[in-house]
């Protein structure tokens, strides 16, 4: 309700690119995948992987994906554009498949996790979930109105536009917040299903 009733400067100043949630977005996925690599229970390859994938969300949150080639290394036309030299394109594609290896790594991680060591019984399990169900539904409301208007001309007023920023915007930071949470609740591993 808040970000309906901001005007609208103080909404674009606090929800920009480059506002206090944004940033602090940034500050949280550094600070997570720091907090991974400190932490001492978990085994090594996965602390490496997760603070690995931390540190990705916030070079891509601080918008390093783009920051130092013609366009975005994560969409499939900078690969296939000639602008883009061989030689960019073979350092990002390999950042981009030693990424996906590593949330494949992850996901199969969680898979274990969740399924056999029946993680989700756990309050660890339960905070982890969270976020990992806010990324999809995060990217969807993030591409919801461009998508509208590419396909059918719908613009949403602006009270709407705001509500959805200031969502997609607050899911974004709460992401590595909950993880965060997640970190600090873990103590042990849950005992083994029988």
């Amino acid at each position: 309700m808040l970000a309906r009733d901001l005007p609208h400067d103080v909404f674009t100043l606090l929800f920009s690119e480059q506002g206090p949630f944004e940033q602090l977005s940034i500050v949280l996925w550094a600070l997570l995948g720091a907090a991974l690599l400190l932490k001492r229970p978990l085994p090594l390859c996965l602390r490496l992987a997760m603070a690995t994938v931390a540190f990705a969300f916030a070079a891509r949150e601080a918008d390093l994906h783009k920051a130092y080639t013609v366009m975005s290394m994560t969409k499939i036309k900078f690969y296939l554009s000639p602008e883009v030299p061989l030689p960019q394109k073979l350092a990002c594609g390999l950042v981009l498949l030693t990424l996906i290896v590593l949330l494949v790594f992850l996901t199969v991680q969680i898979y274990g996790y969740v399924v056999r060591r029946r993680g989700l019984l756990t309050p660890v399990g339960q905070v982890m979930a969270l976020p990992v169900l806010m990324l999809p539904v995060s990217k969807v409301i993030d591409r919801l109105s461009s998508h509208l208007y590419e396909m059918f001309q719908i613009v949403f007023p602006l009270t709407v536009q705001q509500l959805i920023a200031a969502f997609e915007e607050g899911m974004e930071m709460a992401m590595p917040l909950l993880f965060l949470v997640a970190l600090l609740l873990h103590r042990e591993a849950p005992p083994r299903a029988r």
